[in-house]
C-alpha cells in the first residue's frame, strides 16, 4: 500500500511557485521601507465577474483546501476563454495570503494544460523516450500541476497525462508523463509550467491515489504517488 506521505514532490527543496514574499531593505543606495507582498499561484481564469468590469480567477493552495476566488479589475483580452490554467503574479489587497478577496494584477500567462488521457494510444508507448527535469509537481483539487525543464524545440510536442485504461477504477490507477519530441534533439532547454485535469480518474470512487510515472532526471524518483484526503 503506498505511503500517506504529503502530495507535493519538490525535487530542489524550494517552493518554486505559490511564493510569498514580504521583505525590506535599508541599504545606503537602494530602496528603504517594506515591500509589498507578491504571491505567484496557478489559477484557473473563470471569465469576467458578473459586471464585466474584472477578472475572475479561482484556485486551491493545496490538496483539497478551501477553494479562493481572486478578483481583478484588470480584464484579459478577449481570447482568453474561462476554464484557461494560468500563472499569475498578483498582491492581495487584504495583504493576506491565500485569502479571497480583490488583487491588484501584475502579471498572467497562459500554461500548458490538458484532461488525462483515459484511453491508451499505440503513440503513449514511447512515453519516456525524451526525459524531463521535475523541479515539483503537486495536486490542487482535480489538477496535477508540473514544474519542469525541458529540451527546446520549436516543434510541436506530445506532453500530456495519459492514465493506463487497465488500472482506471483500480485503487491506485498508473498515470504516466508523455513526452515525446518529434525527433531526438540535443539542444538548450527551457523551464515549463504545466497542469493536468485529472478528474476522469482521480474522482473514481474505488480510487484512493494515483501512482504518478516520470522519466525523471532529476535525482533518482520515476514514480510518485498521491493519496486522497479521507
Amino acid at each position: 500500500m503506498p505511503d500517506n506521505n504529503r502530495p507535493i514532490y519538490s525535487l530542489l527543496a524550494l517552493a518554486l511557485i505559490m511564493l510569498a514574499l514580504t521583505c525590506s531593505c535599508s541599504d545606503e543606495t537602494g530602496f528603504k521601507g517594506p515591500v509589498e507582498m507578491q504571491l505567484w499561484d496557478l489559477v484557473t481564469y473563470e471569465g469576467c465577474t458578473d459586471g464585466g468590469d474584472g477578472s475572475r480567477f479561482t484556485f486551491r493552495q493545496v490538496d483539497d483546501s478551501p477553494l479562493i476566488t481572486l478578483i481583478s479589475p484588470t480584464l484579459l483580452p478577449a481570447e482568453t476563454t474561462a476554464g484557461t490554467r494560468m500563472i499569475i503574479r498578483y498582491i492581495p489587497e487584504s495583504g493576506e495570503a491565500y485569502t479571497s478577496g480583490n488583487i491588484t494584477l501584475l502579471s498572467a500567462a497562459r500554461i500548458n494544460q490538458s484532461p488525462v488521457a483515459t484511453e491508451w494510444k499505440e503513440e503513449f508507448d514511447n512515453w519516456n523516450r525524451d526525459k524531463v527535469y521535475l523541479y515539483s509537481v503537486w495536486r490542487t483539487g482535480n489538477y496535477l500541476n508540473f514544474h519542469v525543464r525541458l529540451t527546446y524545440d520549436p516543434e510541436p510536442r506530445l506532453f500530456q497525462l495519459a492514465a493506463d485504461p487497465a488500472t482506471i477504477g483500480t485503487e491506485y490507477p498508473d498515470i504516466y508523463l508523455v513526452h515525446i519530441m518529434a525527433s531526438p534533439t540535443d539542444y538548450h532547454d527551457r523551464a515549463y509550467f504545466a497542469s493536468f485535469d485529472i478528474a476522469g480518474v482521480w474522482n473514481s470512487p474505488q480510487t484512493k491515489g494515483i501512482r504518478l510515472h516520470v522519466a525523471n532526471t532529476n535525482l533518482d524518483q520515476q514514480e510518485f504517488t498521491f493519496v486522497k484526503d479521507i
